[in-house]
């Protein structure tokens, strides 16, 4: 009896220390920076969550188009297209007009050539925005269209990528800080075109040509989205 209960304490330790180490490498990966902003997100859905809050729940989805730059311009070259689609939810306060926005949308991109010995690649990327969002209504023509503004951060994590020119130590975790600007219409569809700054930078090898030293960059991203809430 004692043997059995001493091999399910070995049990439960074990268990113990294996979650212990997947939250400790999800933190390393992740960052500060991006451990900072997920803070926020949380505090700012407990703060805006009243009892007159209106919820809904959406589908958006759009075209994001990312450049990867570097203060020597070796990689302003490294642009790509992706193509994003996902779920969301829009938090509104009618009284004073602002509202928070939180998606989990999936993305793929197919990267084009940095140099002539870099070849194409594929990626996979899970991105979620939290938007702090201010509603323009105005009173004649609110039920047909407000526009709106918003910002906020945006933590990617990369699923999969299969580039031969991407550094091994590179973390799979990035953070961008979004801006932008739409147009609700009927209350019930979302016209957004934002701008995303990467604030960690991005490890790129790009070849011979640069002596096989990896080059640091950061993400500069263009996004126009629709959605359709419920």
């Amino acid at each position: 009896m004692a043997t059995k209960n001493f091999n399910n304490v070995n049990t439960r330790n074990g268990f113990n220390e294996s979650v212990a180490a997947v939250i400790n490498a999800f933190q390393t990966r992740l960052g500060k920076m991006a451990r900072v902003a997920t803070l926020m997100a949380v505090m700012g859905l407990i703060s805006a969550a009243p009892a007159t809050a209106q919820v809904k729940l959406g589908f958006k989805g759009g075209i994001t188009t990312c450049e990867l730059k570097d203060k020597n311009s070796i990689l302003d070259s490294n642009k790509h297209t992706a193509y994003t689609g996902g779920l969301m939810l829009d938090l509104n306060i009618p009284k004073v007009n602002l509202g928070l926005e939180v998606s989990a949308m999936y993305r793929f991109s197919k990267n084009n050539k940095i140099s002539e010995s870099s070849e194409s690649s594929k990626r996979h990327v899970i991105d979620i925005p939290v938007y702090v969002r201010y509603r323009l209504a105005i009173p004649a023509v609110e039920k047909i269209v407000a526009p709106i503004v918003f910002t906020g951060p945006n933590i990617s994590l990369v699923v999969k990528d299969d580039s031969k020119i991407k550094d091994p130590e590179d973390s799979r975790a990035r953070l961008s800080w979004d801006v932008g600007a739409g147009v609700d219409l009927f209350k019930h569809v979302r016209l957004t075109a934002s701008y995303g700054i990467g604030m960690n930078k991005v490890k790129e090898l790009v070849g011979k040509e640069h002596n096989d030293k990896p080059v640091e960059g950061k993400d500069h991203c263009w996004t126009l989205s629709a959605a359709i809430m419920f």
